[in-house]
C-alpha cells in the first residue's frame, strides 16, 4: 500500500494515496463587506479574481510555487476587506508542511498570521475555529487585504512545499483551483507555468501518453492530459484556462504533477 503523502496546502482527497494540494482558498470572518465563505450569509465574495498566474518548479523532493492573483472589487463607493488564507492541513493523512512562505500585496511584503481552522469536505468552504470531527483541520496562513472600489489589487504568495511520495517510488504535487469558486463570478484567466527541476518530461505519467508502467500499478496520472499542455522547452510546460467557474467546472479544478511508479523487481 502506498505510504501517506507528505503534502500541504489544499483540498483533502478521499483516499490516502491522493495528495493534499496547494490552494487559493479565501476566508472572511468580517460581519460587513465580502462574504465568500464561513460563518455568515452568501456564497461569493464581492471581489472577483480577474486572473491568476501560477509558476510551479517541480523538484525531486520539494516544489517551489509563486502565485500572482489580480483582484477587482465590485463593491461600489467603499473598500471591501477580505481575509485570505492558505491552509496547511494537520490531518493524519498529511505529514508535510509549508515553508518559506512570503506574501505580498501590490508588491509590498506583508506578514502572514497563522490561525487554526478547518475545511468543509462537502463544499470546500474554509472556517476558523475548532474543527468538527468529519472536517479537515488546518492552520491557515492568513493576510487581510483591503480592496478599493476603483482599481486592481495584486496579491502574491510564494512558498516551498514538500512533494508527495509513495512506496511505489512515484512523486507528485497538486494545485487546486476549486476553492477559487468563493470569488465573485468566474475566474477570468488562469495561467500555469511548470518547470521541471531534476525531472525530464518523459518522467511525468500522462494517461494519453506512452504507458511506461502497468496502469493497474500506476493508478494515478498527471492532469490535465498531456494534449492540453503546451511544451515550451524540454523542461517547461504551460497551460491557460479562460473564463471558468472552478466550483462547477470539474475539469478546471486541479493541476496534478505525477511521475511514474517504479515497478518492483521480479
Amino acid at each position: 500500500m502506498p505510504a501517506r503523502p507528505a503534502l500541504l496546502l489544499g483540498a483533502l482527497f478521499a483516499v490516502i494515496v491522493s495528495p493534499l494540494a496547494a490552494n487559493d482558498a479565501s476566508i472572511n470572518l468580517g460581519a460587513h463587506g465580502p462574504e465568500p465563505v464561513g460563518e455568515f450569509k452568501g456564497e461569493e465574495s464581492v471581489v472577483r479574481m480577474v486572473s491568476e498566474r501560477i509558476d510551479i518548479t517541480f523538484g525531486k523532493t520539494e516544489t517551489h510555487v509563486h502565485c500572482r492573483f489580480v483582484f477587482r472589487s465590485s463593491k461600489a463607493g467603499a473598500d471591501a476587506v477580505q481575509m485570505l488564507g492558505f491552509p496547511d492541513f494537520i490531518t493524519e493523512a498529511d505529514t508535510g508542511t509549508i515553508h518559506s512562505m512570503v506574501s505580498r500585496v501590490d508588491g509590498k511584503e506583508v506578514p502572514s498570521k497563522k490561525l487554526r481552522g478547518w475545511q468543509d469536505l462537502e463544499n470546500s468552504k474554509c472556517h476558523l475555529g475548532s474543527s468538527p470531527e468529519e472536517a479537515a483541520a488546518a492552520d491557515f496562513y492568513t493576510i487581510t487585504v483591503t480592496f478599493p472600489p476603483d482599481r486592481d489589487v495584486i496579491v502574491e504568495r510564494e512558498y516551498k512545499a514538500t512533494n508527495g511520495r509513495s512506496v511505489l517510488g512515484d512523486t507528485y504535487f497538486s494545485y487546486t483551483t476549486r476553492t477559487g469558486g468563493s470569488w465573485k463570478g468566474s475566474i477570468g484567466k488562469a495561467e500555469f507555468h511548470v518547470t521541471l527541476d531534476g525531472w525530464k518530461l518523459d518522467d511525468l505519467a500522462f494517461e494519453d501518453g506512452e504507458q511506461k508502467v502497468d496502469p493497474r500499478l500506476q493508478r494515478k496520472y498527471a492532469s490535465p492530459n498531456f494534449s492540453e499542455w503546451k511544451v515550451e522547452a524540454p523542461d517547461k510546460l504551460s497551460l491557460v484556462w479562460n473564463n471558468f467557474e472552478p466550483a462547477v467546472h470539474h475539469t478546471r479544478q486541479n493541476i496534478h504533477l505525477q511521475t511514474w511508479c517504479v515497478p518492483p523487481q521480479q
